[in-house]
């Protein structure tokens, strides 16, 4: 069953995001003089509204920069060249990082509220939406919850909630589950599906444009309309691969081949 979100995301033209030719560079640092290290190089991306896209790629291929520079974020000391998404931009994105980032003096409905009062939303309005998404999320009835009250699973929805609550028109999602137990990331995913984030057939166009970076081809293919492979450093796009919505096997394989193109994939992630 697909749950549709109360909050709407304004409309936002096609397409949604766009970077070509990026390019990001660390400059060398240390007492052994390491040289500039390039996390990205020739990179181009482009995403639609109401489409969800997957990036996956070995650990420190520069997925989170990718992330950072998508939503306006440059990363501190970078370098970057070619053609970025454009920097205002980045007032019409949401980012949630790896880490739930709760606050832990404040309960569950006041920490959902965050982002919309930064965002100068009007409380009464936030808040009404904010208890419509709380039952969506699985988390009604935890309102008054403080986070150490709250189950991992439970944090990254509250996070994931309060990420959506401001209606950016694009979402950026940094591993939201990449802390979480195997069964619980399983769970969390097929609720995730079902949540339909990106919108898809929304009525009146008011659905959104993800991003979601992630180590798992799994949940790369259960979640996303089209899945983008980065190489090892400096990352670059190696297989831009549509998800079928059947021969997943097929897809997967794919996928892993691309991710090790050496071939020692031993079918694991």
């Amino acid at each position: 069953m697909t749950t549709s979100l109360s909050t709407e995301a304004p409309t936002t033209s096609a397409p949604a995001l766009e970077v070509a030719g990026l390019t990001v560079t660390f400059p060398g640092a240390g007492p052994r003089g390491v040289g500039d290290v390039v996390a990205l190089h020739d990179v181009a991306l482009r995403v639609e509204v109401e489409e969800f896209v997957a990036v996956v790629g070995p650990s420190g291929c520069g997925k989170s920069t990718l992330l950072r520079v998508l939503a306006g974020l440059t990363p501190s000391g970078a370098t970057v060249t070619g053609r970025p998404v454009d920097p205002a931009r980045g007032r019409d994105t949401a980012w949630m990082p790896q880490r739930d980032g709760l606050l832990p003096w404040r309960r569950a409905l006041p920490n959902a509220l965050v982002g919309a009062r930064i965002a100068g939303q009007d409380r009464v309005v936030a808040e009404a939406r904010a208890r419509a998404l709380f039952d969506a999320f699985g988390l009604a009835g935890f309102e008054r919850a403080w986070p150490h009250e709250l189950s991992g699973g439970m944090r990254q929805r509250l996070a994931l909630l309060r990420t959506c609550l401001p209606g950016r028109p694009v979402l950026l999602l940094d591993e939201p589950f990449g802390a979480l137990d195997a069964i619980t990331r399983r769970r969390m995913n097929g609720w995730l599906a079902g949540l339909d984030l990106a919108g898809h057939g929304r009525q009146g166009g008011a659905g959104r444009a993800v991003v979601l970076v992630t180590h798992d081809v799994d949940e790369a293919l259960l979640l996303a309309d089209r899945v983008v492979v980065l190489s090892d450093r400096p990352g670059r796009v190696v297989l831009d691969l549509p998800v079928p919505r059947d021969g997943l096997d097929e897809a997967r394989r794919e996928l892993l081949g691309a991710l090790d193109p050496q071939g020692r994939s031993d079918g694991s992630t």
